[in-house]
């Protein structure tokens, strides 16, 4: 679902936009510059509406809110900015806000407001739903719009319906199993907007390796003003305050072994009891654990409790790594370069195909966190031009690329071995010819028609090198 934000320090506009809108698009409303910076952090948006200096009520405006329009434009240069005014604009105004991304204005005491934003509203985002169509394959933004992930690699797809039907039993605790940067965190955010009793109440994301030591019952558990030194209010705990939602316990293998007993008599009993407080507070409130380390063998190891570890492993999910899903390299690219476009203030309309390739080979061990600080790194120091090359990457990620491999198989080229075989013969001799000429394709690519530094690359003489290069029709027989 496109997701609009309106930009209204007047509390004003909300009811007449929420009209104009209707129940087809997500709104945020934010009225504070804090509140903005963390909605512009965790969401792309498709437009943003500006109606700080107009109030439906006819109240006295302040014009046009500039410096609120530069901070959008700075972190989300593709959001489309509409303006709601209530005088004519002068030449210079108008044309500083074209700048910063306004597609449009809207007088705001006209007796058809309302009906103009919905106009213009509905044109920006069809403009938009095209360019995202033309990013993202056949189904790919859908999937990305609802659950935030993108991907159209088959075991992904997978995880996501098995993670849409975990959604819905409400109630249960789910393990999400992972490496480093897999995006644990995401597909939790995901099940807590797909599950139709939480999906609205809060979303608490807690890291059980930073919460340690003695202060670690007090941050799940809350406590009672006194309790102990330096405990001069009250404070709710996580599980309170994630009351109706959902409570992700992020590294939960890393949590205390002595609050493993505690945590265990809360998830049994559905109660908590804060440090210094005589009284147990019910709640109501569905666990997510994630761990980078199988529970498992952490049991096995004496680690993590067993008791504990059968209430938690309801439902268990794995979320794959990066080198199980190569093929979403592009979308993920795609994403980040729409995320992070204020990096470079521009547009990216196309990226060499040689891009991917190399990425696949520079983070194909990697996670999706580094590919994701690679495309950050890319546009950061991007000086021109809306196409992204080679030149774009960093000196490391190239270097990176051309490491050897170690003779160790990509784990994609292995599936894809796997599932050749199992629908049928393989012929052995036609596969390593197109293998052959996929390499020789990707080289030059790369390297360009220069046979020295090719045949080098490829650890060939030349004279094998051109004789494969007519091979494959890649060279004239000249």
């Amino acid at each position: 679902m496109a997701r609009v934000l309106l930009v209204d320090h007047t509390a004003s506009w909300k009811t007449p936009v929420l009209k104009a809108l209707g129940s087809g698009v997500a709104v945020d409303d934010v009225g504070s510059v804090g509140q903005l910076t963390e909605l512009l952090a965790n969401h792309t948006y498709a437009v943003a509406i500006l109606a700080s200096g107009a109030s439906p009520e006819g109240k006295e405006t302040t014009g046009l809110d500039l410096e609120t329009a530069r901070s959008i434009h700075r972190v989300q240069v593709c959001c489309r900015l509409l303006f709601l005014v209530d005088r004519d604009l002068d030449l210079e105004t108008s044309c500083q806000a074209v700048r910063l991304g306004a597609a449009g204005f809207v007088e705001a005491g006209g007796p058809d407001a309302v009906e103009e934003i919905h106009r213009k509203v509905i044109d920006l985002l069809s403009h938009w739903q095209r360019e995202r169509d033309q990013s993202f394959p056949s189904g790919a933004a859908e999937v990305l719009d609802q659950t935030g992930i993108a991907t159209q690699s088959e075991n992904m797809l997978r995880l996501l319906a098995q993670a849409r039907k975990a959604a819905n039993v409400c109630d249960a605790p789910i393990v999400i199993e992972g490496e480093s940067g897999t995006g644990k965190q995401l597909l939790a955010e995901a099940i807590h907007r797909m599950d139709p009793k939480r999906s609205g109440r809060p979303f608490v994301s807690v890291n059980c390796a930073a919460i340690t030591g003695t202060l670690a019952e007090s941050a799940l558990f809350g406590h009672r003003k006194g309790a102990f030194t330096g405990a001069t209010e009250d404070r709710k705990g996580y599980f309170r305050t994630a009351d109706g939602g959902t409570l992700m316990l992020d590294e939960i293998s890393e949590l205390d072994p002595a609050l493993q007993p505690k945590l265990l008599r809360v998830l049994q009993e559905g109660r908590v009891l804060p440090v210094g407080d005589d009284r147990e507070y019910p709640i109501d409130v569905r666990v997510i654990t994630a761990s980078n380390k199988p529970l498992a063998e952490q049991v096995v190891a004496g680690r993590f409790r067993l008791d504990l570890y059968q209430r938690l492993n309801v439902i268990r999910l794995r979320v794959p790594a990066l080198r199980e899903r190569l093929q979403d390299i592009p979308l993920l690219v795609a994403h980040f370069l729409e995320k992070y476009a204020g990096y470079y203030g521009g547009r990216i309309e196309a990226v060499d195909p040689a891009v991917y390739r190399v990425l696949q080979r520079a983070v194909g061990e990697g996670n999706v966190r580094e590919l994701e600080n690679i495309v950050r790194q890319t546009l950061a120091f991007k000086t021109s031009g809306s196409s992204l090359t080679l030149a774009d990457l960093p000196e490391q990620v190239l270097e990176q690329a051309e490491q050897p491999t170690g003779g160790h198989m990509p784990a994609d080229l292995a599936s894809y071995i796997a599932a050749m075989l199992e629908k049928g013969p393989l012929d052995l001799d036609q596969f390593l010819t197109d293998c052959e000429q996929q390499v020789l394709e990707t080289a030059i690519s790369r390297f360009g028609l220069k046979g020295m530094r090719l045949a080098s690359h490829l650890h060939l003489n030349r004279r094998t090198l051109y004789h494969k290069l007519r091979r494959h029709q890649l060279i004239g027989p000249s």
